[in-house]
């Protein structure tokens, strides 16, 4: 049995749907990175997809297009989408639900962003240039936050619910250089003091980047290009942070 009620659990379904999700007449399907993602599948999508639907869901991988994700038939639940504005070919045109976005439960509101950039954002750290101290050149200290869409308006309308927490962002437009290249929108949460609000508003579910930023938390710094599984060692103090640089 379908649950009707907006919940934050659904709200944040909703939110992971609206950025990863495919709708067909049959079937819902999510998918995400085979590497990146499988932790968070097994333990918060499938959860919470399990819990909104009825049935039982269990990730497998898609290692033809490194992949990990899942099948889901149910009908009335594609109906309910449907219901809620979502289309099959929702990928140009795709926003937040109005049942969300006037929603006046700001924890509903934040439950879609989180499962939305849990899918379709990231968070990262860069280097500074300039008058800044060696620590700050040399390491990855300045957080990033940062949410994609090739559609608009589901921009605009995440952009409007950051709004009601007073999280500055900004948003930026990659116009297509290509025939067959979508224009991308992206907002962007920069510096220590929006993305600290960030994750105390909205946060993340999504354990590959919740990691990054608890080294950064930890160490004041974040190196790039590592694993899920090197993260956690960091954590665990059983690898230096500082060994993913080389200095002269």
């Amino acid at each position: 049995m379908i649950n009707f009620e907006i919940t934050k659990e659904f709200s944040e379904v909703l939110g992971m749907f609206a950025a990863d999700g495919c709708m067909q007449d049959n079937y819902i399907c999510m998918w995400g990175n085979i590497n990146e993602d499988k932790e968070y599948y097994d333990k918060i999508v499938c959860s919470l997809f399990s819990k909104v639907s009825g049935k039982q869901i269990i990730a497998h991988e898609k290692k033809s297009n490194s992949v990990y994700g899942f099948y889901l038939c149910d009908r009335k639940l594609i109906e309910l989408l449907k219901g809620i504005g979502f289309r099959n070919n929702k990928t140009y045109n795709v926003a937040v639900p109005l049942i969300i976005k006037e929603n006046s439960d700001l924890e509903i509101i934040s439950a879609f962003i989180r499962g939305y950039a849990d899918c379709d954002g990231c968070i990262y750290f860069q280097k500074r240039k300039g008058n800044y101290s060696l620590f700050n050149r040399s390491f990855n200290t300045y957080p990033k936050v940062e949410i994609d869409s090739v559609s608009k308006k589901v921009i605009e309308d995440i952009s409007f619910m950051l709004n009601l927490f007073n999280i500055n962002h900004k948003i930026n437009i990659t116009l297509n250089k290509k025939i067959n290249e979508a224009t991308k929108y992206r907002i962007m949460i920069r510096g220590s003091e929006r993305v600290n609000l960030f994750m105390e508003k909205i946060g993340f579910n999504n354990i590959s980047k919740k990691l990054k930023y608890d080294i950064w938390k930890k160490f004041g710094f974040c190196p790039i290009k590592t694993t899920i599984k090197e993260r956690k060692l960091i954590l665990e103090d059983k690898l230096d942070p500082k060994s993913f640089y080389r200095f002269g």
